[in-house]
């Protein structure tokens, strides 16, 4: 498969074959058949919107491969035209951009007096759960293994092998992960398009997403915070003063300090100053907001390329405790596990009763129709993987209205993840009775602001959820070994975070369309749709 470039004219001929070139070079590089009937299509809708508007009379198409990964480039000479927005919509650059954020909408750009629209088929990857687990297996029948050696062979192997390849690993996230957050929460704000897009319907959204996401977690925290060692404060009082010394905080010296020290909470401070800026100014700062969003694709590029390596990472960390003491540690966090699974379940439960009461519909009936969406985001821990079937259940079975739907499940997804700010906090909690980290009043209030705070930030994207536990153990003063740990939990938790998600974004958005009278109730009791 060679790298291709033509020009076709910008006719019903020349769409169509232009189309056929496009769906044979992704077919000849293995791209799976819907997915490349999916980018096929799109490029015909938005070759036909630029014939519709006459503004050109040819176009370039481009075939290439980048990293192994197939991607066609369209290139459309003319005025600055978005083919995938809808004018009519006030929503529709925020979706857009929300869209192409999570890789299910093409990438449109005007440069020097030409459209140029990039499709990239979403690649079919192999089970992330397969290779986790086969990782994991692997460094514990080795680890076992390397027990039968003398210690002084063992200690050698871990300081002059697998240590400095687990501590540069974690260097690399650590210097990843300040970025990430900061051009997630930056370009989150920017896809908004602008102030007026909020509307009636997108500011009660965000506010109801970060409303449940506190007391979810807080009711959750709340019932399993009796499974562990909870102190009045060191042998001291709680100062209330702490609670604002934290807020205080969260405000920095200068926009420089939160990425060298890594403070999430800065980070996100930071980052949602300079979005709203770039919202408001809109036009007047075209250049700063590109720069941001193509940095958010640089970076996000080498989150999942760094992702690929964690099946790897497991196996270090996992076989680095094996060879030295810390195997201990593993032992001790047993409770973790089931904690978690609590923790969630009561989350779930919650979001099920919330619709249940309010809309007098049974529970069993509720579950059945979410049950699909939820096995794909067991089985993927993919949120992306499961967009098609969650719109599909939000609108047919749960009779949300599409005005809802279009616009809640990329932005939910983005940033409606109370599971995984419930796997933060649980995860904290374990770790700092492990490393023997007083949890205080004033720690836990730190460490429910911080979930939260990193559960809206996260970027949706293979691998955040790593940098998450950097950001969190460094500000809840724990040893990065915590990570190495939590890594290799997290084979098994980032799965039911990711379904839990996904199950509470369709019980909030089904609430929302009933408060905004778009809910369409019937539909939603009855058990034939």
């Amino acid at each position: 498969m060679e790298n291709t470039e033509k020009k076709y004219e910008l006719t019903g001929p020349g769409i169509d074959d232009a189309a056929e070139a496009a769906y044979s070079f992704f077919a000849a590089a293995r791209v799976e058949q819907k997915e490349a009937l999916r980018v096929r299509l799109a490029l015909e809708e938005a070759l036909l919107r630029y014939r519709d508007e006459g503004t050109a009379e040819g176009f370039t198409l481009r075939c290439r491969r980048r990293f192994r990964a197939p991607r066609v480039e369209l290139s459309v000479p003319g005025p600055s035209m978005d083919p995938f927005s809808d004018e009519d919509r006030p929503d529709s650059e925020a979706l857009t951009g929300m869209m192409t954020q999570m890789g299910l909408a093409p990438l449109w750009q005007y440069k020097d007096g030409t459209n140029r629209v990039l499709f990239t088929p979403k690649r079919k990857k192999r089970s992330l759960m397969g290779s986790l687990a086969a990782a994991l297996v692997l460094a514990v029948a080795l680890g076992y293994l390397c027990r039968l050696l003398p210690e002084a062979a063992r200690l050698v192997l871990s300081d002059k092998l697998v240590t400095p390849v687990f501590d540069t690993f974690m260097g690399l996230l650590t210097a990843i992960s300040g970025p990430m957050i900061f051009l997630s929460v930056t370009w989150g704000i920017c896809c908004i398009g602008d102030v007026a897009s909020f509307g009636r319907i997108g500011r009660r959204m965000i506010a109801k997403f970060i409303l449940l996401t506190v007391i979810l977690t807080v009711i959750a925290g709340a019932v399993v915070l009796p499974f562990f060692r909870v102190t009045a404060g060191g042998g001291r009082a709680f100062d209330p003063s702490e609670l604002m010394d934290m807020v205080l905080d969260i405000v920095p010296s200068n926009f420089f300090t939160p990425f060298t020290e890594g403070n999430p909470l800065q980070i996100i401070f930071v980052a949602v100053l300079i979005g709203i800026a770039l919202l408001l100014l809109g036009e007047k700062v075209s250049v700063a907001a590109t720069f941001v969003e193509q940095s958010n694709y640089v970076v996000q590029l080498i989150m999942e390329a760094v992702s690929s390596l964690v099946p790897v990472f497991v196996f270090g960390s996992v076989f680095r405790m094996f060879l030295g003491d810390e195997f201990r540690l593993l032992t001790r966090s047993y409770k973790i596990i089931p904690t978690i699974v609590l923790a969630t379940a009561v989350v779930m439960v919650c979001s099920l009763a919330l619709v249940c009461l309010r809309w007098k519909v049974g529970p069993v009936m509720l579950l059945k129709k979410t049950m699909p969406t939820f096995l794909i985001g067991l089985s993927t821990a993919s949120s992306v993987a499961a967009y098609p079937t969650n719109q599909d259940c939000c609108e047919r079975r749960l009779g949300i209205d599409e005005k809802i739907t279009r616009f809640g499940i990329p932005l939910g997804q983005v940033i409606y993840m109370p599971g995984a700010a419930v796997l933060f906090l649980v995860a904290g909690m374990c770790m700092a009775e492990i490393y023997d980290v007083p949890i205080t009043p004033a720690w836990l209030l730190t460490a429910l602001f911080i979930c939260v705070m990193l559960a809206i930030a996260a970027p949706p994207v293979p691998g955040s959820t790593l940098t998450c536990y950097t950001l969190l153990f460094t500000q809840l003063g724990m040893p990065m070994e915590a990570v190495a740990i939590m890594t290799a939990l997290n084979v098994i938790l980032e799965f039911l975070a990711t379904a839990s998600d996904l199950f509470c974004l369709q019980m909030a958005l089904t609430d929302l369309g009933g408060s905004l009278e778009m809910l369409d109730v019937d539909t939603l009791r009855s058990l034939n749709c």
